[in-house]
C-alpha cells in the first residue's frame, strides 16, 4: 500500500528514505530539479554515499528541463561531474517533453511518483516491486529515446 506524503517536505523525506535503501540502481525523471529538493545538501551527500558504497551502484537521471535544472541543482550536479562513470544525466527527446510526471525509483523495488512539479502530494512505495518495474520500463523507454544533457557535462559558472 502506497504511503501518501504531502508538501516539498514530504516529498524530500520520502525521497531520502528511498535513497537510503537502495542498493545498485537509482533512476530519476525530473521536469527541472526542484531547487528545495535535489539542491539541498543532505540528499546530495546521500546520493554520493549511495554511489561510492557499492561498486556496481549507478544513477540515471532524465530530465525534462535541462536549462531550469542547471540552476536549481548545481550541487547534485556537481556532484555528477565529480562521479560521471556513476551519475549520467539525459534530457527527455522533443517528442517526450509532454511527460511532467516524476519518479525516482530504486533497484526496480521502491517508487516515489508525483503527478507534475507542481503537486502537493506524492506517493511513495517502499516495497512494490511491480510497480517499480512497471515505472523503470517507462524510464528504459524514455532513456533510450532520450540525448545526453550538455548542459550536466560542461561548466558553466
Amino acid at each position: 500500500m502506497p504511503e501518501t506524503v504531502s508538501g516539498r517536505a514530504g516529498y524530500a523525506a520520502a525521497l531520502q528514505r528511498l535513497i537510503a535503501q537502495a542498493r545498485y540502481e537509482l533512476a530519476i525523471l525530473s521536469h527541472g530539479f526542484d531547487a528545495a529538493i535535489y539542491g539541498d545538501e543532505g540528499l546530495v551527500e546521500r546520493i554520493k554515499h549511495f554511489c561510492l558504497a557499492h561498486e556496481r551502484a549507478r544513477v540515471r537521471v532524465l530530465v525534462n528541463q535541462p536549462a531550469l535544472a542547471m540552476r536549481s541543482a548545481h550541487r547534485f550536479v556537481e556532484l555528477a561531474r565529480r562521479l560521471p562513470s556513476r551519475i549520467q544525466f539525459r534530457q527527455l527527446d522533443e517528442a517526450d517533453l509532454g511527460v511532467v510526471e516524476e519518479w525516482v525509483i530504486a533497484d526496480g523495488r521502491s517508487l516515489l511518483q508525483r503527478a507534475s512539479p507542481e503537486a502537493l502530494q506524492a506517493r511513495y512505495h517502499a516495497d512494490a516491486p511491480l510497480d517499480a518495474r512497471l515505472r523503470l520500463k517507462d524510464f528504459d523507454d524514455l532513456w533510450a529515446r532520450g540525448v545526453p544533457a550538455r548542459e550536466f557535462s560542461e561548466l558553466k559558472i
